[in-house]
């Protein structure tokens, strides 16, 4: 049996998707909990090991960062748990004028975007975008880069081998690999393997669908472009082995790499009991999480002006006293 959406089949087996409202509020709850503590905890990972990331963070100013709204993603709230300001469907000068522009998976987007997004990142812009922007925006605004397979997953979660030279290699753990939340996602064939860059990849998407591609990077003159299949606001996670069932404070210290006061630090700011949330629950927020902060470190660091190495200091000792 099959699940419909308006404008295109899901092909999503029934079996897959757990229909009990409960447990679907449930899985909700836990995963909002989880992008709380991933956010504090990519912050706190900054302070500790990347000092100048966390000034960038803090000096992002509302329009130098845009979402554009999906029907099926919400980037947006990635970017609020993170206190990171943007505005939320802007127009064409609000998209040009901005550093990074964020499309979330969608059966159709505004004749803003997809009339002037190829000009932005031509311009010097950062394009990411998640799942269905694929075919509906990459194949045809930046042709001959990436495409979609024509095939179509079940709602499920994946394992994830990041490239030892990716956004998320900061945060691997051997032996348990980061969970990717998808659902009738649109698989990845890259096209141009001189100029893509291959972020992450699945075993599990190359035995099911083909297409081992969970996140791309490329170059499109002086802009960039990053797509990854799936979404950004996971909204379930897996338990694939027993390390994903333990706390959460064990992906703090081994995925995270917090120290003991860093995560006391998180638990204290969080408000509530992390042991509410699982290993698995927190690394795939944090996956997420991770991978929004640093492309926004990345498109915005060259504009925003730090301050000497006593402003760095000063910006991590509020953090660690707020």
């Amino acid at each position: 049996m099959l699940i419909y959406s308006e404008d295109r089949e899901y092909r999503c087996s029934i079996q897959e998707i757990p229909l009990n409202p409960q447990i679907l509020v449930q899985n909700y709850i836990k995963m909002e909990k989880a992008y709380k503590i991933a956010a504090l905890s990519v912050k706190q990972r900054f302070a500790e090991h990347q000092p100048e990331y966390l000034e960038v963070l803090k000096r992002i100013r509302k329009g130098q960062v845009v979402v554009f709204s999906g029907d099926y993603d919400q980037a947006e709230k990635v970017l609020e748990v993170l206190g990171i300001s943007a505005e939320v469907n802007p127009g064409k000068s609000g998209l040009m004028k901005a550093d990074i522009a964020f499309v979330n998976c969608s059966g159709k987007y505004s004749g803003v975007l997809l009339n002037n997004i190829e000009a932005f990142v031509r311009k010097g812009g950062w394009l990411v975008s998640s799942d269905w922007a694929l075919d509906k925006i990459l194949e045809t605004k930046f042709e001959g880069m990436v495409r979609w397979n024509q095939k179509n997953t079940g709602t499920e979660v994946i394992s994830v081998e990041p490239t030892m030279d990716s956004l998320w290699s900061d945060i691997v753990v051997l032996g348990a690999d980061p969970q990717w939340w998808l659902w009738g996602s649109h698989p990845i064939e890259v096209l141009n393997h001189d100029k893509v860059k291959i972020e992450a990849a699945s075993h599990d998407l190359l035995v099911k669908y083909d297409a081992p591609v969970v996140a791309v990077r490329f170059d499109w003159e002086a802009g960039h472009v990053f797509h990854a299949i799936g979404h950004f606001w996971a909204k379930n996670s897996h338990t694939p082995t027993i390390r994903h069932t333990g706390p959460s404070r064990d992906f703090l210290k081994a995925g995270m790499k917090l120290s003991v006061d860093g995560i006391a630090r998180v638990a204290s700011r969080a408000k509530f009991d992390l042991d509410e949330v699982n290993f698995a629950n927190v690394q795939s927020a944090a996956t997420a999480t991770e991978l929004v902060a640093q492309l926004c470190v990345l498109a915005t660091k060259d504009k925003v002006k730090l301050q000497e190495t006593t402003g760095l200091l000063e910006v991590v000792a509020d953090w660690l006293k707020s």
